[in-house]
Formats: structure tokens, sequence, C-alpha cells
């Protein structure tokens, strides 16, 4: 623009015989104009061709009238793109896809037009062996991650054909099976610490054409595209330029390519303008690009549905698995239900609820070919004891003014290998007398009694379960370290020491507690990581477990899951007790959830919706039918320690509570966002 302007005001001195004055020219534009920037191959003669067909223009305007001196200042209007229309300007109507071309400008406007380059060939692009080639000037470019969410972000028109759209060229990473062109950008520090990737416009016309000529669809830009983020036009006068990366043609080598870009390159394609008006536009321009590449508020919706669905399986296979440690379920050949293949979440992308009947529909016709022999508790358990495992609970209490300060540790174990032979009876009363419970106290913090948010109880360790023991702060790591060993928790007496002896190999270990990772991380801080233990198989959280016996996505405290299962519980928050009643609480569950009539549970809970008014109702229905969606029946699958080794347990006990899946590989969420665009 400001090259035009110059060549125009030259033009009316000579015309008029004004003598010409020297020219005061900005910094910026005297870097400009001395300095020509490097440009790839070919960018030079369009250069050229551009400027060449600029003066044309003005030796025209300057024949064909008189321009008055107050009209040169004004900057000439944007005339409507071919394929796009006016994407600066307003447009008559916003009604989508069909728009109208705009009127003539008026004669007393410049009517100088910058004709735009055309794109470098793709073939050039894999000629150039590094990112510090910048992209042509002029042309323009669109954030790929925005334009991969063309159908449900820009789209206007029915659902239907939004869904013919995505399905047929977005979905399933169909958008990413196309030759790109990437470029990038780093955006000013005050907009996005991330660099922003580009695809030129011409390649996004390109993919519009083959949707148009497919579905016999007019699908265009929409109005206003560059005040969207979804047009980006870089100007000559100093602004970054975007540089170009590198082609690609699949989703995995556009992750590759854009977690190669290096920091260094930060300095060299971005600058600091101060108060300058370009850096102002510039600013502006990059803040509703970044903004055109975040999640859509449908893609958000549907990605928070699939992962609290995914929840829901993952808790339910955990809920199979404590069964099948417990000899309540048998371990399945991995083959068993292969004559019927479950629905997968890539085919059905962008349709939540589709994904969701299919899924309780396959779940239906697998609990019809595999259910369950009725339970009895009066026998010994029906199946082998998974894994001959050893259940250690654990619950740690802190001070509640200063939660470094460890008070109590309650550690009680089960050995299924005490189970033998030995009939549950009912609610499991009777494989509870095996277990064995410890109480120790620190003793530096003995004093430190817990009565504003909790009441403690740190004296009231219940005689039925032991005696409390106190430890100081230096001997807790190897008194805890004890009890997950043989002959676990159990107080060392001659027999028990005999028995350490004699046992045979390293014992398989499964950790129990009410919201797990709370106390693991106290135990870490004590000094003592349970994450080193290569013997841990699998993470159990009643919490969880409760959770998917009641089929509630409502978290329920210890308290509440005694009272519910019908199980005493005196004097909660003393650590020792609440290690001995989680451990408890894990056996009801387990057997409870066997004994529920299917049929049943459904009618209360489609009862709870009919009878529910306003949100509620549809609230409680969408959540029955997700449960049912996410109640499998297989044997819950090996966990994710057990699959993947102890060395992920610091993970696994940050996140969900070691509710893992048998399924390998990533979860089918963190990818989500790539399937519903």
């Amino acid at each position: 623009m400001a090259h035009d302007k110059m060549a125009r005001l030259r033009l009316l001195m000579q015309k008029e015989n004004v003598p010409e004055a020297p020219v005061e020219v900005p910094n910026s534009l005297e870097r400009t104009t001395n300095e020509q920037k490097p440009n790839p191959a070919g960018c030079d003669a369009q250069g050229e061709k551009f400027r060449v067909k600029a003066e044309e223009n003005v030796d025209a305007t300057s024949a064909a009238e008189h321009v008055p001196d107050d009209s040169i200042d004004q900057q000439a209007p944007r005339q409507q793109s071919k394929v796009f229309g006016n994407h600066g300007g307003s447009s008559s109507s916003d009604d989508y896809p069909v728009r109208k071309t705009p009127l003539a400008s008026s004669k007393k406007q410049s009517k100088v037009r910058k004709s735009r380059p055309l794109h470098r060939p793709v073939g050039q692009a894999d000629e150039l062996s590094t990112i510090k080639d910048l992209g042509c000037l002029g042309i323009g470019y669109c954030p790929i991650l925005a334009v991969a969410k063309y159908p449900y972000k820009f789209m206007k028109g029915s659902a239907a054909l939004t869904e013919q759209v995505a399905c047929n060229f977005f979905s399933a990473a169909k958008f990413w099976d196309r030759k790109w062109t990437l470029h990038f950008i780093y955006p000013p520090s005050s907009v996005s610490l991330k660099p922003l990737l580009l695809v030129p416009v011409e390649e996004v016309e390109t993919l519009l054409a083959e949707i148009n000529n497919t579905l016999d669809l007019r699908l265009q830009l929409p109005p206003r595209a560059n005040e969207r983020g979804l047009l980006l036009e870089f100007s000559a006068d100093g602004q970054p330029q975007p540089r170009l990366l590198g082609s690609i043609s699949s989703q995995a080598e556009f992750k590759a390519m854009a977690s190669n870009i290096s920091n260094d390159s930060m300095n060299s394609s971005s600058a600091s303008y101060g108060a300058h008006h370009s850096f102002i536009d510039y600013e502006r321009m990059m803040t509703v690009a970044v903004q055109a590449t975040n999640p859509t508020k449908k893609a958000s919706q549907e990605k928070r549905k699939f992962k609290r669905l995914e929840r829901k399986e993952d808790i339910g296979r955990s809920l199979r698995r404590t069964q099948r440690y417990l000899g309540l379920r048998p371990r399945s050949k991995s083959d068993i239900w292969s004559f019927l293949k479950p629905p997968s979440p890539y085919d059905y992308a962008g349709r939540f609820e589709e994904y969701v009947k299919a899924k309780a529909e396959h779940e239906r016709k697998v609990a019809e070919r595999s259910s369950l022999p009725a339970l009895n508790l009066s026998a010994s358990n029906p199946f082998p004891f998974d894994l001959n495992v050893v259940f250690v609970s654990l619950d740690v209490e802190a001070y509640e003014r200063n939660h470094n300060q460890i008070t109590e540790i309650g550690i009680s174990t089960l050995d299924t290998a005490d189970l033998i032979g030995i009939a549950p009876k009912s609610r499991g009363t009777q494989w509870m007398t095996k277990i064995r419970a410890r109480h120790f106290r620190i003793t530096e913090n003995q004093h430190r009694v817990n009565k504003d948010f909790v009441i403690g109880c740190p004296d009231r360790f219940e005689r039925s379960f032991g005696s409390s023991e106190f430890i100081s702060v230096k001997e807790a790591p190897k008194v805890v370290a004890s009890c997950f060993k043989p002959p676990f928790s159990a107080l060392r007496t001659k027999d028990t020491i005999g028995a350490e002896e004699q046992s045979e190999g390293i014992r398989n270990l499964i950790l129990v507690g009410h919201d797990t990772k709370t106390d693991v991380k106290y135990l870490r801080d004590l000094g003592y990581d349970v994450g080193n233990l290569s013997n841990l198989k699998d993470i159990l959280d009643t919490a969880e477990l409760y959770s998917a016996l009641k089929r509630e996505d409502q978290t329920a405290s210890l308290g509440q899951v005694l009272l519910d299962l019908k199980l005493d519980g005196w004097n909660l928050h003393n650590a020792g007790n609440d290690a001995a009643y989680t451990m408890q609480a894990m056996i009801a569950i387990a057997i409870k959830a066997l004994t529920l009539k299917d049929a049943e549970e459904q009618m209360d809970f489609f009862e709870k919706g009919i009878t529910a008014s306003g949100p509620n109702k549809a609230m409680l229905l969408e959540e029955a039918e997700e449960w049912r969606a996410a109640s499998g029946s297989d044997d819950g699958g090996v966990a994710l320690l057990g699959q993947q080794g102890a060395s992920t347990a610091r993970g696994v006990m940050g996140g969900s509570g070691g509710a893992g899946g048998s399924d390998d590989g990533p979860s089918y969420v963190e990818d989500l966002a790539g399937l519903i665009l």
C-alpha cells in the first residue's frame, strides 16, 4: 500500500509540473524498499508481475481523470474474489452459502487493485529443505485446525447436511488424508505461545470445490472470513510472514511435523512493533485466528460425553475384575465374545446418541449368551481366585490445618489364600472375618486431632480389629513396607515368621482405597512410594465401585456406602477403622452386584426419569442409557498396571484411581477432537 501511494504521488506531481521535494520515508518502509526479503522460487516473478500490473492501473487512472489530492490517502476497497466474495467487508446478506456480488466502488476512489499471486506449486514446496523460507507475499492463508472444523463451526443449514459433509470429507481423519502445504507463524506472545499452523487458501478452495462437485453444493468461505479468523492476509509493511514447514498427507504426519517446530523459530517469525499501527492490525488478526482454532462448543460437548461414557466403562470393568479376583466371576478366554463385534466410537464420530444405543444393544446381546449362574452365598467361591492376589487396603489421616503432618496410617489386608473353601455368606460377612487390620499413630503428631472440618478419633480403633501402635516418622516407611510383604499385616510371631520364610515367590498385590490417590500421595510424602512395587497388579477405588453398583455419577462417602450396604461403620475417620471398612465395602459391593436383578434395577432408573420433572428427567434418562451402554458382560479385561507394568502406577493413581481397561493403545477420547470436527 505504501508503494502505491508513493507512485501515485510522483505521477501527480509530474503532471502538475511540481518539483519533486524530498519525501521523508518511515524506517519500516525504507527497510522494505531497500532490503529485498528472500522469497522462494517463483515469488520474485509473481511480485514483479504484481508491481507492473499496479503501475499500469495507476497510469490508466491518471490518464482517465484527475485524482484530487484529498483522495490520495484513501485506501482502495477490496473487490470481491471470484470464489470467496467480499472477505474483508460486510455482506449484503448473511444467508449461507449463497452470496451476492457487491456494487462497484465510487469513481472518486482509486481503482488500484492488488491481484493476488498464485500459490507456489506444491512440487516446489517439496524441494525446500528448510523452514526458513518465507511464504509468498500476497497469498491468503487459513488456519488448518479451523478449516478442520468447517462443517460444525462455519456451515449453516440443516444438521443432516452438516453430517453429510463431515462424514464424507472430515470425520475419521478423512480431512487429513489429502495433500496440504503446511506453513507456520508465531503469534505475538500476548496472544499465544504456540505456533499457528496455516495452509494456503487455494488448497482450501480445492477442498470446497471437491465437496461441491461430489454433493452438488455451493460451499465457500463464510461471509467476513477474515473477521472470523478463517482467512489471514499478511501485508508487506514489516509484518511477520508465514514460513514454509512442509507437505503432509496424513494426521500422523501433521502431528509429527507440528511437534518438530523449534522455539528458536519464534524470534525469526515474529517481531515487536511497539505502538506501530501495523502491529495492532496484526495482533487483532492473530487473536481471531487463534480463537478460530479452539474447539467448537458442539465438539467440546461431544468430547465430554464420550469421556463420561469411557469413565463409566472403566469403573464397570474395575468392578468385574474385583469379582474375578474374589472368584465370583470366571476369567474368560480372549475370543469368547468374538462372535459379536462391539461398535467402535470411531464409526460414530459426532453421533454420540447413536453410539450409546448401539453399545447398549451390543451389551444386551452379549449378556443373553454369557449370563453367569446364580450366586450361592452358602457355598465357596464358584470360580478360581484370579491371580491369587492379596488385597491391601489403605487409609491415611493428615492434620486438617497442615496436610504435611501425617497423624494416622491404617492398613488392612485380605489374602485370597485364606478364603479357600469358605462360603462368603450374606454380604460376604464370612470373608470379612479374614481381614487383618493395623492402625499406626505417628508419635510426633499424636497431639494433632482434627475437630473443625471432620471429627477425628485417633484413639478409637475398634477392638475387634486390634490395638493402635505408635511409630515415629522415621520408622513409618519401613513399617508400612512390611505390610505389603508376608505375612501381610499380621503381627510377627513365631508362627507368622515361619510362614514368611516358607512363602514361595512374590504374591500379586491389589491396592484398595476410598479416593485412593490422596492416600497414596500422603504415603509418598512420608517416604514410601507404592508405585515402586513391581508386583502391584491393580488399584481399586471403592468410591468408583459403588458408582458402578448404583449406576450413579455422584461420588458417595465411605459412611454413605456402608449405610447403603447395611454394614456397621463405627468411629469413622480413624485410619485403622476406615481401612478395614473399605475392605469390607469392596467385598459387599462385588457380591451385591451379582445378586441384583438387572431388570428391576433398570426399571428403578426409568421410574426416576419418568417421575422427575424438567431437566432432571432428561438428565436421568440420559444417565441411565449411558450406564446401560457401559455395563459390559466381559470379565473386566486386564488392569492398566498389569498390562503396562508398575512404572505407570504414579500416573494411574494420580488420575482415575486405577480404573483400567483391556484395550491396547491410547484412549479413544485422546484424539476425539479429530473425529468429531
